[in-house]
């Protein structure tokens, strides 16, 4: 019986705003490459021919990208942060490609909810807090998500995140803050009493959004080459600005668990082109 043929697409929103704002999904598609190449991860009825990111702002595009796979099966995980506007648009945009129905498409849950985030965030501060000797109570933790005003529910993952921060480390103070809705993080920043700051973007990449919004409204500084973790002291504190969710440790260990649950679940999605039903 000849293997099953699939292809695996990491589906980010990204950006054009510089020429290395999608690095970390090109990287991270390359690092899942490599490690599958030293050990299978996958199926041994599976051939996997090709992994690649696909945006909706940068190259490949995921209305051109499926022209680039071979015919058979393709899995998009959903490299964002919640279930939100742009998941939704991910069906219309797949099925847009010339030769979409050669394809059997199915959809991952979503990267940024899974519980190896939550757990990344915690080891992050948890190594920060000890490092640097911070006390917990003269330091504020800010989840800072992108959210938008264009649905409600996008909002909710960054919220969850920060309650279970605070469950987790009690003594310390936990705020959320956003981009394009209510609380903004500007607003957030200026609320902060603490002499400590660990800011934690639940944003992808290396986009404007990371190098550019979040460190303006802490009053950090700003540019596509800004290096992660970004610190910095004074002599009444210390400001910490953390990686985007792209480039954590754990981030392939994500990608991997999401492909085999999505085969094991074995269940197509209907590709939707415009103007018909949604998810």
């Amino acid at each position: 019986m000849p293997p099953r043929l699939c292809s695996i697409v990491l589906a980010a929103h990204g950006s054009t705003a510089t020429e290395n704002c999608n690095d970390p999904l090109h990287e991270l598609a390359a690092t899942i490459i490599q490690r599958q190449e030293k050990q299978s991860f996958f199926s041994p009825e599976l051939w996997i021919e090709k992994i690649t990111p696909a945006f909706l702002q940068g190259d490949p595009q995921m209305t051109e990208v499926l022209e680039s796979l071979p015919q058979g099966d393709v899995i998009v995980v959903p490299v964002m942060t919640s279930e939100g506007y742009y998941l939704r648009k991910l069906p219309e945009k797949f099925a847009s490609n010339k030769n979409a129905e050669h394809f059997n498409f199915y959809l991952s849950s979503v990267f940024g909810m899974h519980a190896m985030i939550v757990d990344e965030m915690k080891s992050l501060v948890a190594d920060h807090l000890a490092r640097f000797h911070l006390n917990p109570k003269e330091t504020t933790v800010v989840v800072v998500g992108h959210g938008t005003r264009r649905n409600k529910t996008s909002g909710e993952s960054t919220y969850r995140l920060t309650n279970t921060l605070a469950e987790h480390f009690p003594q310390l103070n936990c705020r959320t803050g956003f981009l394009d809705q209510d609380p903004e993080a500007d607003r957030i920043a200026a609320e902060i009493t603490t002499p400590h700051t660990i800011i934690l973007p639940f944003l992808i990449s290396r986009g404007p959004h990371t190098t550019e919004d979040v460190p303006q409204a802490f009053g950090l500084p700003t540019g596509c080459d800004l290096a992660f973790p970004y610190i910095q002291k004074s002599d009444s504190g210390i400001q910490i600005y953390e990686k985007p969710l792209a480039m954590y440790s754990t981030a392939v260990d994500i990608c991997i668990a999401l492909v085999n649950e999505t085969l094991a679940s074995n269940q197509p999605v209907k590709l939707i082109r415009k103007g018909e039903l949604s998810l």
